[in-house]
């Protein structure tokens, strides 16, 4: 008789289990318990992708300054002293200001717009081809009285979040400073066979991210240097601090022109109603240069990006996650053309082309 050899442990088990785990019920408790962990970790997330961002802003400010200087210690001095100098300005002299001319605004705006109110009552009752704006300006003192009530709550819940704000840099230092070992600890999770695809692919994402900086750079100064002498033209006090608040809100294109134009604007209604007007003509007319002007040829030129592929993302992100969701909208936006035009099939290229925003061959 022959001996029977013990048969060898079958290494289909381990490929059989993964199967059976990723097939109808078990898979979706899988991708359940995926979301739900996605969900709790969701404002973790959002620091680390605040972090990235910030991350790739240094490294791509250094990178210019070195162009500069040659001496990448001489741009990294540099570096730290103009965000040490701007942290500076705006906590000493542009913080100070606003928060004082907010003061003011509180205890002059309501007795300004019940004035207002009563002048609109009586030229109509004078004269009727004037329209009644009384039931407009009682709802904008309302819409006012909220938005100014809770700016010392909204104040107070920002300087509240400093650990998170220290962190967040922290974390954005330590990417910026080596890169090099996150890459290589993220290529560690990647199959051997795609790491060539995965360097093309984050080489793509960091043109385009580093072309958002770019454009929005020159959008930013564009509105803040634009505001700022419209405003000090105008006689609105505090034309300077209005104007870095206009280019800082910048960073959300197409919105941010909007929220920077409502303080100014409310100052100036203080002071008179032409000067209210005044300064809605100079943000309207300051937007639309942005919006016709300065966004397509910079930022549509560095990131290939549709106008309606951002405005669909400023929603959806906007949505899901707030003020946050906003400010990552165009670089979510740019990362996930980028990734549509690395994975996309090659008989759709053409189309991918047309959402990016890239003109076809």
């Amino acid at each position: 008789m022959h001996e029977e050899t013990p048969e060898k442990p079958s290494r289909q088990k381990p490929a059989s289990l993964w199967k059976q785990l990723t097939r109808g019920a078990p898979l979706a408790v899988l991708l359940a318990a995926a979301l739900y962990i996605l969900y709790v970790l969701l404002p973790v997330l959002q620091l680390v992708a605040i972090a990235i961002l910030i991350a790739v802003v240094l490294r791509t400010l250094l990178r210019w300054l070195q162009k500069v200087v040659k001496a990448r210690w001489l741009a990294i001095l540099l570096l730290v002293g103009l965000l040490g100098g701007f942290g500076g300005f705006l906590v000493a002299v542009i913080l100070p200001s606003l928060l004082h001319e907010i003061q003011q605004l509180l205890v002059a705006l309501p007795s300004y717009l019940t004035a207002l109110t009563a002048l609109s009552v009586n030229l109509h009752r004078s004269f009727s081809f004037v329209p009644d704006l009384s039931q407009g300006l009682m709802q904008f003192r309302q819409f006012a009285d909220q938005l100014l009530g809770t700016f010392p709550l909204l104040l107070k819940q920002t300087l509240g979040a400093t650990i998170e704000v220290v962190a967040t840099l922290i974390l954005a230092l330590y990417m910026a400073y080596d890169p090099a070992t996150l890459i290589d600890g993220i290529l560690r999770l990647v199959p051997h066979r795609q790491h060539r695809r995965f360097h093309r692919l984050l080489k793509a994402t960091g043109v385009r991210l580093r072309g958002w900086i770019f454009g929005t750079g020159v959008a930013m100064l564009f509105l803040g240097v634009g505001a700022t002498l419209g405003l000090w033209a105008l006689g609105v006090p505090l034309a300077l601090p209005f104007g870095v608040i206009a280019g800082l809100l910048e960073v959300v294109p197409y919105f941010g022109t909007i929220a920077g134009t409502f303080l100014p604007a409310l100052v100036a209604l203080t002071l008179s109603p032409w000067k209210f007007l005044s300064v809605l003509l100079l943000f309207l007319l300051l937007n639309q240069i942005d919006a016709h002007l300065v966004q397509p040829l910079v930022m549509g030129q560095q990131v290939n990006l549709h106008p309606v592929v951002i405005i669909l993302t400023f929603l959806v992100l906007g949505k899901l996650l707030g003020l946050i969701g906003l400010l990552l909208a165009v670089p979510a936006a740019a990362v996930f053309v980028t990734f549509i035009d690395e994975f996309a099939p090659p008989e759709t290229a053409a189309e991918t082309t047309v959402i990016s925003g890239a003109p076809r061959e």
